[in-house]
């Protein structure tokens, strides 16, 4: 458990690092005057995707508190599992809208597809979620039905 929570840790700030060199980067490029007109779209998109990224670290930390303390069949989990579904979708969908846009620019019919096939995977990954959102439901109702049966 410490070893993922370290992970998590490195994780967060690695993110934290690179919102920070976006943002100094693209100031400094916006103080030569070097920026294009899609850079401030791309620059958002990537502070968007790491937001999200951000999110879903809060998330699973609060749900490895909550089995830590051996509380996940608790209604203060099911709040988390949308959050982990709602920031992976959004970034798919991002990271998926700016690889169509760019593929759309370049004339570039395979990064296209991969931005559909990243949509894909943030819409199945939402579901999956969904569904473990459903599993955690039932086998909190069914902890409830064993102790008034113990």
């Amino acid at each position: 458990m410490s070893a993922l929570r370290a992970a998590l840790a490195v994780i967060a700030l690695g993110s934290l690092f690179a919102q920070t060199v976006i943002v100094v980067v693209f100031g400094d490029a916006m103080l030569r005057g070097t920026t294009g007109p899609l850079d401030l779209l791309h620059a958002a998109a990537a502070l968007v995707v790491l937001g999200c990224l951000q999110v879903a670290l809060v998330a699973i930390w609060a749900l490895l508190s909550m089995v830590r303390r051996e509380a996940i069949f608790d209604e203060r989990a099911f709040r988390w599992v949308p959050v982990i579904a709602g920031a992976g979708l959004v970034a798919a969908l991002v990271v998926g809208a700016v690889c169509a846009q760019v593929g759309e620019l370049d004339d570039a019919p395979g990064l296209i597809l991969l931005g559909a096939g990243i949509w894909i995977a943030g819409i199945a990954f939402a579901l999956l979620m969904t569904v473990m959102l459903g599993l955690l439901r039932k086998a909190t109702a069914l902890r409830r039905e064993l102790e008034q049966v113990v």
